[in-house]
C-alpha cells in the first residue's frame, strides 16, 4: 500500500455520502431523464445551482456520471445500478447504509466497550425501518446476483419443499422456486419483516405466491417446525453469537427429515479471519448493530458437527462479484 491509496481509504466516507446524497436528492433519475446542464439539474431537484454543479462534478470524477462541456449524462454503471427502474437496482441497499451512516460515529465506544450502537433489533420495531432494511437486503442479491447464482448451484431435485430460515424478501426461495418447477418453499422470519416480503412478492413475483408460504418465526425462542427437507441460512450466523449459531444449528438438525440438508450462505473467513475483505470490514457494522461477526469455516462446521450432521463442506462463490461462500451438511 502506498500515501496515495492510505489516503483514499481513510477518506472514503466523502465518495460514499456523494453517491448517498446523490440517491436521496433523485439526481441519478432526473440526469436519466435525459442531458441536462447544471441549472437544468438544480431546478429538477429544487436545489442551490453552485452546490449542484459541485455534487455532480464529483459524480463525474467517480465515473458515475458522464460530462461533455456543460452537460451532464448517466455512466453505463450509473444506469445499471442507481435507476429504480433496473432489475440490478442497488439504490435500497445504499440508502440503508445512508440512514446508518450516523452509526458509524460510536464506533470507539463500541470497541471500547463492545456493546451494539443500536439494540440488535433486526429492524423491527418502527416500520420504515423495517422496509429499508428488507428492501435493502433485497436490492443488494438482485444487483449482485447472488439468488439466481445459489438457485443454479444447489442441487434440489430430490427434495419437496426448501425452507428458508430467515429469508427476508424471499429473494432466495423465488429464484429457487423458478430454477427448481416441483419445488415449494417455506419463509421462516419475524412479523414485520413478513409483511414486508409479502409485498415484495407481491409486486415482483406474483405468479410464485402460491408456492411459498409466509411463517412467522422467532428462532432464537422456539424450535423450527418440521419436519423439512432443506434449509437454507443466507446472512444469518453473521448476526448472532457462537452460543446462539451452536444452538440454531441444533434445531435445524432436528426439524430435518434424514437426508436433508443445511445450506449456510455467508461471508466464510479464513482462520485467521481477515479473508475475504469484505468480510473482515463488514465485522465491525455487525459489531455496531448485531451480536455477531464472520465466522470462519472452522467455526461454522464445528456447530454444524456438535449438532449431528455429517459430509460438511465448503463451496466458495465466484470472486468478483460474490464475497460469500456455503457450507452445506447432511443429516444422517
Amino acid at each position: 500500500m502506498d500515501f496515495s491509496q492510505l489516503a483514499a481509504l481513510a477518506g472514503g466516507h466523502a465518495e460514499a455520502r456523494a453517491i448517498q446524497t446523490a440517491l436521496k436528492l433523485g439526481l441519478f433519475e432526473s440526469v436519466a431523464h435525459g442531458r441536462c446542464d447544471a441549472d437544468a439539474l438544480a431546478a429538477s431537484l429544487k436545489a442551490d445551482r453552485r452546490a449542484v454543479g459541485v455534487l455532480a462534478d464529483a459524480l463525474t470524477a467517480l465515473d458515475l456520471l458522464a460530462k461533455t462541456g456543460k452537460q451532464y449524462d448517466l455512466a453505463d454503471i450509473a444506469r445499471r445500478f442507481l435507476i429504480k427502474s433496473s432489475a440490478e437496482y442497488l439504490g435500497d441497499l445504499i440508502l440503508f447504509d445512508e440512514a446508518l451512516f450516523e452509526t458509524w460515529a460510536h464506533l470507539e465506544q463500541t470497541i471500547r466497550t463492545g456493546a451494539p450502537a443500536r439494540t440488535p433489533d433486526m429492524f423491527q420495531v418502527k416500520p420504515d425501518e423495517t422496509e429499508r432494511f428488507i428492501r435493502a437486503m433485497d436490492s443488494l442479491t438482485r444487483a449482485r446476483g447472488d439468488a439466481t447464482y445459489v438457485a443454479e448451484r444447489l442441487d434440489l431435485s430430490e427434495f419437496p419443499i426448501i425452507a428458508d430460515l430467515g429469508g427476508g424478501p424471499g429473494t432466495y426461495v423465488a429464484a429457487m422456486l423458478r430454477r427448481w418447477p416441483h419445488l415449494r418453499a417455506a419463509i421462516f422470519d419475524l412479523p414485520a419483516t413478513l409483511e414486508v416480503a409479502r409485498q415484495i412478492i407481491a409486486e415482483r413475483e406474483p405468479d410464485l405466491a402460491p408456492r411459498i408460504d409466509l411463517i412467522p418465526l422467532n428462532y432464537r425462542k422456539v424450535e423450527l417446525p418440521g419436519r423439512c427437507s432443506a434449509i437454507f441460512m443466507s446472512n444469518i450466523i453473521h448476526s448472532e453469537d457462537e452460543a446462539t449459531n451452536a444452538d440454531l444449528m441444533r434445531k435445524c438438525f432436528r426439524a430435518l427429515n434424514s437426508g436433508g440438508i443445511a445450506v449456510v450462505k455467508d461471508h466464510i473467513m479464513n482462520e485467521e479471519l481477515t479473508e475475504p475483505k469484505a468480510g473482515a470490514i463488514f465485522s465491525l457494522y455487525l459489531l455496531l448493530t448485531t451480536r455477531g461477526r464472520d465466522y470462519s469455516f472452522s467455526e461454522v462446521s464445528g456447530w454444524l458437527r456438535g449438532a449431528g450432521f455429517i459430509d460438511i463442506r465448503l463451496e466458495s462463490l465466484p470472486s468478483p462479484p460474490f464475497t460469500s461462500s456455503m457450507v452445506i451438511a447432511r443429516k444422517p
